[in-house]
């Protein structure tokens, strides 16, 4: 989180934030003499030592030729000299959320890094800072380096991630004229050719800072993007800075297939991709719906291209659904079978549910985008809201699945030493305590990958092995979800029944050939005997009538292959998620059963977690919720919080649908009513979990909690909590939460005790919650 106190922090409101401590080129090359020993800013950042110096930026300028989408956060080195050792030492560090329009925050980001540590520098032993930003369009890195003391204009290059291309130098003055001429981001299409030098080096810049907005904004909630030791700032400090950010996203929308795709697209396309998904999330937040469709009609009239499904998708987040279906009406008359558009249509259609007007868009949106499997979800969610399961399954079948994309994981280098100090607010106890005992959590995996050998050992090795199998990813993980809400609407039984009628299952076509080959046998020795025993015994061989066998064998193929034809092959991995499904399901009715005869059983904080993701996976969140509450209230688990909460976002924003879908299948609405509200989670335990999930993101530096934010932002629009009332329960959930820690803490141990010391430096987590807050409140939706 790179905390600062107030006098000097980028805080979401209130203090003097990074943007604003310089604004000109003069400014910053004086500013290394604005800080004197009183006023140096107190910050907590981590600190990795390298293993010798320079480490951690060539192992960067290695890996950069295998950057493929978003690219790594941005890196923050300093080397110095270390008086213990009498050699240059490096440390290091990572960070999102510095604004890269210019080169004046990363520069004064790096002035405060080298300022707060220990070791002075000075005119015989320089600190020298470098700020490496992945520029996502022109493949390539922004590195900025400051020497320090006396750093009067820091070195720029932009370094390509094709070795053969040449690094390009570039000057301050080009990054302080981007913020003094909107008109440059209006030629960013032009080739190099025809652009001068300073024109590209100002694109570089305004690419560079989108870049970055893209990850700060998606990456705080993908744990597998993050790295040990990263700072995530909030980019968005103000409503200025919001309108800009917007502005120049759209700018870029063009070009937004070259940052990527999530793993439900078969491609990137103009729709889908990052960029869109990063603008989309900020708007939610945001609400500058107007500013940003104004945008992009402006961008379609001047690059001539067509972006009207993105006006479609910001209009229904808008809840404008008269202007969202004008529209998607005018554009299917002119362009019939633009597939994304009837995607969008679909969709539509489908959380209004009008599944009679939905059918006929997905079906055609199907035979113009026939690879992409979300157009198939769409279509088997129809049939399942239409309890239509024969073809749902036949659609599944068919549907195209594909594998993860390649992303830009790679994994952290292995460091000398690190620091990673306690932050100055944020503090829930128990949350930091719960930190401790599973470190800095990063990359890819789940709960078991960071759970202690020693827990994992105690947990039932049938759940674990459940858990090895329902790790699934992309497209297989959505089938897997369809083929559980299909159990949900029909039942286990009944599925298998049904799929037993319209697929050939292997067992049974190899059942059925091996009969036919034992016929053909039987025909062959008969034949192959001495025609007079044939004669004489009235063509009759061991009781076995020729005639007969001969005329069953035709019957039995022809029998066969029109049994056949009326069926279809299940694909082999259809298959295996079937078995996977029993698997998991077995699991939990076993966890049903062992409850209702043992209620006192005890399990695990793992096992717990495990048992409900188990439980969620096959839709029986009744059965899941517990398992989650009693593992949270155990222990914190970073993984289960997230679930709850996308769990809680997703009934929140889709409830007419996910209650078609989740419902029982009763004809006693008082019954299936009662059932809906025993799987909603009650706003108090919402507001709980979004406090130890600041706090757990607080204390590994993260000032950007998106998830967070946009439940508050949820809240406030769908119950009757406003501000100061959301604001007030929160602080009496903090207060309970208090309690119960004073009464743990009387109880701690000598360790645990040296612990909660240390732990004293912070404030507690009602600071940044009522920051959080009234950083939303500046928003409206009427801004332009």
């Amino acid at each position: 989180m790179s905390t600062l106190d107030t006098s000097a922090r980028p805080s979401f409101a209130g203090g003097t934030r990074l943007s604003n401590i310089s604004t000109s080129q003069s400014n910053t090359q004086s500013t290394s003499s604005t800080f004197n020993g009183k006023s140096k800013p107190n910050i907590i950042t981590p600190k990795i030592q390298e293993n010798h110096l320079g480490e951690a930026i060539q192992y960067r300028t290695q890996i950069l030729s295998d950057f493929r989408d978003l690219g790594q956060p941005d890196l923050v080195h300093l080397s110095k000299y270390d008086k213990s050792i009498k050699s240059e030492v490096g440390e290091y560090h990572y960070v999102t959320g510095i604004n890269t329009l210019n080169v004046i925050q990363p520069f004064m980001y790096l002035q405060t890094i080298q300022l707060n540590d220990k070791e002075v520098a000075t005119n015989k032993h320089m600190k020298v800072g470098t700020y490496c930003c992945y520029n996502i369009f022109s493949k390539g890195d922004l590195r900025i380096r400051c020497q320090f003391p006396g750093s009067t204009s820091p070195m720029i290059q932009f370094i390509p991630s094709n070795k053969n291309k040449i690094t390009i130098n570039l000057s301050s003055s080009d990054s302080s004229a981007v913020n003094s001429s909107n008109n440059s981001t209006h030629d960013l299409n032009e080739s190099n050719g025809n652009l001068s030098s300073n024109n590209r080096s100002q694109n570089i810049w305004i690419e560079t800072y989108v870049s970055s907005l893209i990850r700060s904004i998606l990456f705080p909630d993908l744990i597998d993007r993050q790295l040990p030791g990263m700072c995530k700032f909030n980019p968005i400090q103000s409503t200025k800075d919001a309108k800009e950010a917007i502005k120049l996203m759209c700018s870029m929308l063009f070009r937004g297939v070259e940052t990527g795709c999530t793993d439900i697209y078969n491609r990137p396309s103009l729709i889908n991709n990052h960029l869109v998904d990063a603008l989309l999330k900020l708007l939610s937040i945001t609400k500058y719906y107007n500013i940003a469709i104004k945008e992009i009609e402006n961008l379609m009239t001047k690059k001539l291209i067509n972006l009207n499904v993105l006006i479609v998708k910001i209009l229904i987040l808008k809840n404008d659904y008269a202007k969202a279906v004008r529209l998607m009406h005018d554009c299917l008359i002119k362009i019939p079978r633009d597939g994304w558009m009837l995607t969008e249509q679909t969709i539509f259609l489908i959380n209004q549910n009008r599944l009679d007007l939905a059918l006929i868009p997905a079906q055609i949106a199907i035979e113009c985008l026939p690879s992409e499997f979300l157009c198939w979800k769409n279509l088997i969610l129809i049939y399942i809201l239409k309890k239509d399961f024969k073809n749902a399954l036949l659609a599944l079948n068919s549907s195209p699945m594909y594998t993860n994309k390649r992303k830009d994981i790679f994994s952290a280098i292995k460091p000398k030493s690190y620091e990673f100090s306690f932050p100055l607010e944020g503090k829930i106890e128990s949350i930091w305590k719960d930190c401790e005992y599973f470190g800095c959590i990063s990359g890819i995996g789940d709960i078991v990958e960071f759970t202690p050998n020693l827990e994992i050992n105690k947990i039932n090795s049938y759940r674990l092995k459940v858990y090895e199998e329902t790790k699934l990813n992309c497209t297989f993980k959505e089938a897997y979800d369809l083929l559980a809400l299909m159990t949900q609407k029909c039942g286990w039984g009944e599925l298998l029944k049904i799929r037993s009628e319209i697929f050939v299952m292997e067992d049974e076509y190899n059942e059925v050939v091996k009969n036919e080959q034992n016929l053909e046998n039987q025909k062959s020795d008969v034949n192959g005997g001495d025609n007079e025993d044939n004669k004489n015994d009235e063509d009759t061989n061991n009781g076995l009538d020729i005639k007969h066998i001969k005329n069953s064998s035709t019957i039995s193929l022809t029998d066969i292959s029109n049994k056949f034809k009326s069926k279809r092959l299940s694909e082999k991995w259809l298959d295996s998620l079937f078995l996977i499904y029993y698997e998991n399901l077995k699991n939990v009715l076993i966890y049903e059963n062992d409850i209702k005869n043992k209620p006192n059983i005890q399990y695990s904080t793992t096992e717990w977690e495990l048992i409900a993701n188990e439980c969620f996976k096959v839709h029986y969140f009744k059965e899941g919720l517990i398992p989650f509450q009693t593992c949270l209230n155990k222990r914190f688990s970073i993984f289960a919080c997230y679930k709850l909460l996308n769990y809680y976002l997703d009934y929140s924003k889709h409830e007419k649908l996910f209650k078609e879908l989740n419902g029982k299948e009763s004809n006693d609405k008082n019954a299936n009513d009662e059932y809906i509200n025993e799987i909603k989670i009650n706003t108090d335990e919402i507001l709980k979990l979004c406090c130890k999930l600041i706090s757990w993101s607080a204390r590994y530096y993260g000032e950007f909690p998106i998830l967070c934010l946009q439940v508050f932002d949820e809240l406030k629009n769908t119950t009757d909590l406003d501000s100061v009332v959301l604001k007030n329960k929160i602080e009496v959930i903090l207060l309970d939460l208090e309690t119960e820690e004073k009464k743990i803490r009387k109880e701690a141990t000598s360790s645990e005790k040296t612990l909660y010391k240390d732990m004293d430096i912070g404030q507690n987590v009602m600071g940044l919650v009522d920051r959080y807050i009234s950083w939303l409140d500046q928003f409206t939706d009427d801004e332009m």
